[in-house]
C-alpha cells in the first residue's frame, strides 16, 4: 500500500510540472484508476457488480395477443374434459358390446358412442361455467379457460355446451332409441345440476356422481337392445 501511494504522489508531481510548463489557467489533476487501492477478494465476493449479475430470462406473454388455433383447440378440449369423456365413451362401448347380439350393428354403436361423447362434453362445460368462481380459488383449477378468460369467455362456453348438448341428444335420438336418448340428456342435467349444486354443500354429491358414472354403460346396453333390455 505504501509503495502504491508513493507512485501516486510521483504521478501528481509530474502532472503539476507539466501544467506549470504549459501555463494552463485551469489545472486539473486526473487520478488514474490504476492508482486506486485494489479491491479485496472479500469485497468482490460479497458485492456482485450489476454488470455481472445474471440476466433476467423471464419472458412474459402479451395477454392482448390473438389466441392461436391450437389454443382454441386446447381450450375446447379442456372445457369438454376430453380425456374424461373418452373414458365415459369407452364404458358406453363396452356396455353395448356386452349386450349386442350377432350380427352387431356398428352404426348404432357409433351413434351411441358419439352421442355419449357430446353429452359428456356438454355436462363438463356447464359444470365449469357454474364453478368458475370456485375454480379461481384453487391452484389445481386456476388455469382453466373460464378462469383466465384469455381464449374463451362465459358466453362462448355456454354456446359450446348448448351446441354439444343438442347435437348429442339428436345423435342419440336418431341413431339409437328414446330410452338411450333420455338417459344421455338426463345425465347432463344430473351432472351439471344436482352434482354441481351438491358438490360444495353435501357429501351426497359423491352418490350422485356414482350414478352419473354408472349411466353410460347402461346407455350402451339400452342402445344395443333398442331400449328393450
Amino acid at each position: 500500500m505504501a509503495s502504491h501511494l508513493l507512485r501516486s504522489r510521483h504521478y501528481h508531481q509530474r502532472i503539476r510540472k507539466l501544467t506549470n510548463n504549459l501555463h494552463l489557467p485551469n489545472r486539473t489533476i486526473v487520478l488514474s484508476s490504476s492508482f486506486l487501492p485494489p479491491t479485496t477478494h472479500h469485497q468482490n465476493r460479497d458485492q456482485t457488480p450489476s454488470s455481472l449479475a445474471a440476466p433476467n430470462l423471464t419472458f412474459q406473454r402479451d395477454d392482448d395477443a390473438t389466441p392461436t388455433k391450437y389454443e382454441y383447440i386446447g381450450a375446447i378440449s379442456e372445457l369438454s374434459k376430453a380425456r374424461l369423456s373418452a373414458l365415459v365413451v369407452s364404458t358406453t362401448s363396452f356396455g353395448f358390446l356386452a349386450a349386442a347380439t350377432t350380427p352387431t350393428c356398428y352404426g348404432t354403436l357409433i351413434a351411441a358412442s358419439l352421442g355419449t361423447a357430446l353429452c359428456s362434453s356438454s355436462a363438463s362445460c356447464l359444470n365449469q361455467v357454474i364453478e368458475q368462481d370456485r375454480d379461481a380459488k384453487m391452484k389445481r383449477t386456476s388455469n382453466r379457460p373460464l378462469v383466465t378468460k384469455r381464449v374463451v369467455g362465459t358466453p362462448g362456453a355456454l354456446a359450446l355446451a348448448c351446441t354439444t348438448g343438442i347435437a348429442g341428444g339428436a345423435t342419440l335420438y336418431y341413431g339409437t332409441d328414446g330410452v338411450t336418448t333420455a338417459l344421455g340428456v338426463g345425465n347432463i342435467a344430473l351432472y351439471a345440476g344436482a352434482y354441481t349444486y351438491l358438490k360444495p354443500r353435501s357429501e351426497w354429491n359423491t352418490w350422485v356422481g356414482a350414478v352419473v358414472g354408472a349411466i353410460p354403460p347402461v346407455m350402451g346396453y339400452t342402445a344395443a337392445t333398442q331400449g328393450q333390455g
